[in-house]
């Protein structure tokens, strides 16, 4: 009973201790000794969007792979205000810290500020809470996170009606064509090989061990660590497997069996969701109104940015079409197409494959073909027997077929199929949202 009453020298030395450091972190993370190369980073599409909301009283989130640019576009967007910042991902700072430590540290680095910029979150145990209790302080707070989860579950649960979910994904080709200044000579080859995270495409990193060493981090912190991961063999296994399925059909047992039995179907679906929620690698399914013939189809694989694959793969040959179809998914993800919801494959009644039906609610909106040459007589008749023949079992009209380079329309059976090559797709002008004119 004397020791609840009173208390422990050892205890509140302890905890003066780790006040002290947390707040020589936040000094040292203070944004005056950060990079001043952030201010003349290219200007994201999200940026506006953040800035508009900036000062709504709900959350807001910053979400998507680790070195997309979360930090910079937030960073951006607080640019001459009074904010103060915590990077969670440092590892000195202890991931069961209490929240309230960390905004007295805050407060005690930055004095008065007007917002709260929480860098990767996901690192902070319990940190809905944390958020919940201080956003109920009436304090304006933008956090980032690399685990789509925040955005589906944790935030929703949270925070429910309370926040602003903005994804951020490695650069696009558009943004990197409106950047002519820091890029002038922008080669579209390369951006399709390489991909778009911003140390690649802005810094000249050697790409492949940048992105191998990235994707071992991610394995490790948002995959290994967060879900407790024991099998790492069977792991990477999986994710091999699906690197080398980009653009094709796949399925959990199919994947089983190229593992030899050695990890089970349950653990490959939750691999696979795994690296869903850490923005490694998606699966597409094939649309169907059942759901259970949804569930039983082979799904597609796809990453989320071309330069893993490049980096990852076995092989040194490039497979063109491949790295087309999976920039084609990449930038449907970034104009708001979710996997499952509003974006799958179709597959015909004759087994003829279409590359992407895309929806809106409970509405069909356009079917899209991704070809790199339809030069091909014979390549030309099969793109255009899939789309054909799709648009008539889905009664649907708007047919796009995505190449490298041709452009032109091509009657068929009484429908038009418009041809558009990839760079006028990817950078025309679509709006604030970046849907397109057909959608």
């Amino acid at each position: 009973m004397l020791f609840i009453k009173q208390k422990s020298p050892i205890l509140f030395n302890m905890t003066k201790t780790l006040n002290n450091d947390i707040k020589s972190i936040v000094q040292r993370q203070r944004l005056d000794t950060l990079d001043r190369g952030v201010f003349n980073a290219v200007a994201r599409e999200a940026t506006q969007r953040l800035v508009d909301v900036l000062d709504s009283s709900l959350v807001k989130a910053i979400l998507g792979p680790r070195r997309s640019g979360k930090s910079t576009l937030a960073l951006l967007a607080l640019r001459n205000k009074r904010f103060g910042y915590i990077n969670l991902e440092d590892e000195l700072i202890p991931s069961a810290i209490d929240g309230d430590e960390l905004v007295a540290a805050i407060d005690a680095v930055y004095g008065d500020v007007d917002y709260y910029l929480f860098d990767e979150i996901q690192n902070l145990e319990r940190w809905e809470q944390f958020i919940n209790r201080i956003h109920r302080q009436r304090k304006n707070i933008i956090i980032t996170g690399s685990n789509s989860k925040l955005l589906s579950d944790e935030l929703a649960s949270a925070l429910t009606g309370r926040h602003i979910a903005i994804q951020l994904l490695p650069l696009s080709y558009k943004e990197l064509s409106d950047a002519k200044e820091l890029q002038p000579n922008l080669d579209f080859e390369r951006y399709l090989v390489q991909g778009g995270f911003p140390d690649v495409v802005l810094h000249n990193e050697n790409y492949r061990n940048y992105l191998r060493s990235l994707w071992d981090s991610v394995v490790l912190k948002d995959i290994l660590k967060r879900y407790r991961v024991k099998n790492l063999a069977g792991l990477n296994g999986v994710l091999s497997l699906m690197i080398g399925s980009m653009g094709s059909r796949f399925s959990a047992r199919s994947l089983e069996r190229a593992l030899n039995g050695l990890v089970s179907i349950a653990s490959i679906q939750k691999f696979i969701y795994y690296a869903r929620q850490a923005y490694l690698a998606f699966d597409l399914p094939c649309f169907s109104l059942k759901a259970k013939l949804r569930n039983k189809a082979d799904r597609k694989a796809y990453l989320i940015d071309n330069g893993f694959y490049s980096a990852m793969r076995v092989g040194a040959s490039k497979d063109w079409s491949k790295y087309l179809e999976n920039l084609v998914f990449i930038e449907l993800l970034r104009r708001g197409f979710e996997p499952g919801l509003d974006l799958f494959y179709y597959l015909t009644a004759s087994g003829y494959e279409v590359d992407f039906l895309l929806r809106r609610g409970h509405t069909n909106i356009e079917l899209v073909q991704v070809s790199w040459d339809l030069s091909s007589q014979k390549t030309l008749q099969r793109e255009v027997r899939s789309l054909i023949q799709a648009s008539k079992e889905l009664n649907l009209k708007s047919l796009t077929v995505i190449t490298r380079a041709l452009e032109r329309e091509i009657s068929s059976d009484g429908l038009v199929i418009r041809v558009v090559p990839i760079e006028k797709w990817l950078t025309q002008d679509v709006g604030s949202n970046r849907i397109g004119p057909n959608y």
